[in-house]
């Protein structure tokens, strides 16, 4: 931890982590630039967009001006701000390690957008440059931190009242859809389906949650193995189809491991056909055991979780509200860590545990891991420079 990641010689006193934001799309309009505002111990103080005007915008009419939030039309120009801590990084995958360079070399901490980098080897760059500056990075694999999901992973730990039994056999998901990717009708191609931007079709952008999820709830995807295709759209240059089957390694390594059910080699296979023309919408994660079934909607942040018996009865349903932005929790949990590493350092204390719903570079690469599995065979390879 260098001392310019948490705090500065202006204000060593500040009792919040201070915050700057590059890039300002549709994400951030609702679903992640409010809790940086909102947060208890947050505060925005700087965000960026090259568009003429809109960053200044955005910091006079969207952010209360207690944070006295500053507009920059450059990421070099937010960096010297002196009030900033921390910064998130909201652009396309395909600018993530040239911003994340410059973050971490102006001494900043970071939270970045999934998926971090457009392969492996991209994320491992990022991941490999805050390590040797030896600052924090937070990945934003936003729904570990639902209501949901942790009302899943409570079910996974209930011993005998595990609804699905004492061990995890299965875990299948199937989205046929687009998973509720944005900017999708535009006369343009999107750049969630062009390579050089994305890393690849909507598997990047959509399928990435539900694969990180799998990996924290279940475990690491071993055995990988799949294929991509593009079925229905010719169009596009990018896969529009992905199948994949793994079996759940194993978890002896996380420290909550022995509080859940056995999950290693549960078999998994997953589904995605993002533009099949004949097939209905779906979307479904089950989770099954030798008593039941957890079944839900897998790009749904609210949507019940229902428990089935043996039989297929069913047997309970859990509801859920839907939280007004949906990254909230974790950029809570985000900025709760980079507060007590602070009050850590200050004690000279290196010993601090995390909640274990955070998302770090670890579970980011394990993800693009599988996903690079995937795809390999259809691009050619997945190094840098692939697109």
């Amino acid at each position: 931890m260098t001392t310019s990641a948490l705090e500065n010689d202006n204000d060593k006193n500040s009792s919040n982590i201070r915050w700057g934001i590059v890039g300002l799309g549709d994400v951030v309009q609702k679903k992640s630039g409010p809790p940086f505002y909102k947060c208890k111990g947050s505060q925005l103080v700087a965000v960026m967009r090259r568009t003429p005007g809109k960053a200044k915008e955005f910091a006079e009419t969207m952010v209360p001006k207690e944070n006295h939030c500053v507009g920059y039309e450059s990421l070099d120009e937010l960096l010297k701000n002196p009030k900033l801590d921390a910064v998130y990084v909201s652009t396309r995958p395909g600018a993530h390690l040239e911003i994340c360079t410059k973050v971490a070399a102006a001494g900043k901490a970071c939270y970045v957008e999934k998926p971090v980098g457009r392969c492996t080897e991209e994320t491992q760059a990022i991941i490999d440059i805050f390590a040797k500056a030896n600052l924090p990075l937070y990945t934003a694999y936003i729904s570990r931190a639902y209501d949901k999901t942790q009302a899943v992973r409570n079910l996974l730990m209930a011993g005998d009242d595990c609804p699905i039994g004492d061990r995890l056999t299965k875990v299948s998901y199937t989205l046929i859809g687009t998973g509720g990717a944005r900017d999708m009708d535009g006369e343009q191609l999107p750049w969630r389906l062009d390579a050089e931007q994305s890393g690849g079709g909507l598997i990047m952008d959509v399928g990435c949650h539900v694969l990180d999820r799998i990996d924290y709830l279940c475990g690491p995807l071993m055995n990988v193995k799949g294929e991509a295709e593009n079925k229905h759209s010719h169009k596009q240059r990018v896969e529009d189809f992905v199948h994949l089957t793994a079996t759940i390694g194993d978890t002896s390594d996380r420290p909550s491991a022995n509080k859940l059910v056995t999950r290693k080699g549960a078999s998994v296979e997953c589904t995605w056909d993002f533009a099949s023309p004949d097939q209905p919408p779906c979307d479904r994660l089950l989770l099954e055991g030798p008593k039941g079934s957890l079944q839900m909607v897998g790009m749904s942040p609210n949507a019940p979780i229902e428990i089935y018996d043996t039989n297929g009865k069913l047997v309970k349903t859990l509801e859920f509200e839907m939280p007004e932005h949906t990254a909230q929790a974790l950029i809570q949990a985000v900025t709760n860590d980079l507060l007590a590493k602070r009050e850590n350092d200050k004690k000279e204390n290196n010993a601090m545990e995390q909640p274990d719903l955070l998302s770090f570079g670890d579970n980011a690469v394990r993800t693009q891991t599988v996903l690079d599995s995937v795809l390999n065979s259809y691009y050619g390879g997945r190094e840098i420079g692939y697109w």
